[in-house]
This record gives structure tokens, C-alpha cells and sequence, in this order.
């Protein structure tokens, strides 16, 4: 079998580092940088693996100013998290978590933990400004004081669960 391994043993460094960096630098050609085919027939096959105590794969949109375009995927704590940068771009906020089902099952929205004990839930955070333009075609469905409510598309909103 043809492997090729990189190792790097670097020891402490002043900054973050890359052991591996693939770089397309022509700006006249919009390509992948990175191309990862496998020919299997059977799947079941991680075609990216990455095994570390806290792993996660961070985005940054470079034609945006910081921190806006900086979003991780992350695992921590048996939870698969996507996060978004915060306001003072020092570290990031979740935005949604999902729970494998042996930990609990849960889906979170702007929470991590607020799962009230359950198993199978949905926890949905306050929002921090309620929405008050009517969305086309649709509606929202947000928290409120801890009440759910739904707002629809010609602005009614209808509380669906009191808290």
C-alpha cells in the first residue's frame, strides 16, 4: 500500500503553525487547492479523519473583515458544534450543536447544555432581538422570554407555547 506521512515534531511554537500547507496562488483560476478522490465501491470510509482532543476545521471568508467570515466545525465535549466568530473575534459562539444520540440526542440553538435533563430535545435559545420584519413567503420560529412563538408572513405572531 502507497502512504506518504509527515511528520513534524517541532516542539513549542511562538505561533500557530501549519505542518502541511497547499497553496493555489493564480487568481485568474477559481480551482480547489486541495482534491481528495478514493475509488471505493462500498463507502463507509472517512475520507477526511482528523484525530485530535478537540478537533475542528475553522473557515475564514477572506474577503470579509474580521471577524465576519470566520466559522468553525468543532467537536467538543461528545458534541459536534458549528460556531461563528464572536464580535471581539478572541474566540468563537456557537450557533448550533448536535449531541450524538448515546450522549443525549439533542440539537441546540445558540446553546450548548440547556437541554432541561432531556434526551431527544430541541433547545432553542432567547432571541436577543425579536424579529419585526415580516419574512416573504414563510415565517420565523423563535424563543421570546422563553416563550416559542411563530411569526408569519403577512406579520401575525402567534405564541405557540407560553413559558
Amino acid at each position: 500500500m502507497a502512504t506518504v506521512s509527515i511528520t513534524s515534531n517541532e516542539g513549542k511554537l511562538s505561533s500557530a503553525s501549519a505542518v502541511l500547507e497547499v497553496s493555489a496562488t493564480n487568481r485568474e483560476y477559481n480551482q480547489p487547492a486541495l482534491r481528495i478522490k478514493q475509488a471505493g465501491e462500498h463507502g463507509g470510509a472517512a475520507s477526511i479523519r482528523i484525530d485530535d482532543p478537540n478537533p475542528d476545521i475553522e473557515f475564514v471568508e477572506t474577503d470579509q473583515v474580521a471577524p465576519a467570515g470566520k466559522y468553525e466545525v468543532a467537536v467538543q465535549s461528545d458534541k459536534l458544534q458549528i460556531n461563528g466568530r464572536n464580535a471581539t473575534n478572541d474566540d468563537f459562539d456557537t450557533i448550533v450543536v448536535f449531541q450524538r444520540l448515546a450522549a443525549g440526542g439533542n440539537i441546540g440553538f445558540g446553546t450548548t447544555s440547556q437541554f432541561g435533563g432531556g434526551h431527544g430535545v430541541i433547545a432553542i435559545v432567547n432571541a436577543t432581538v425579536a424579529p419585526s420584519v415580516n419574512p416573504a413567503g414563510g415565517g420565523i420560529l423563535y424563543v421570546e422570554d422563553g416563550a416559542l412563538k411563530y411569526r408569519g408572513s403577512k406579520g401575525t405572531v402567534t405564541t405557540i407555547a407560553p413559558a
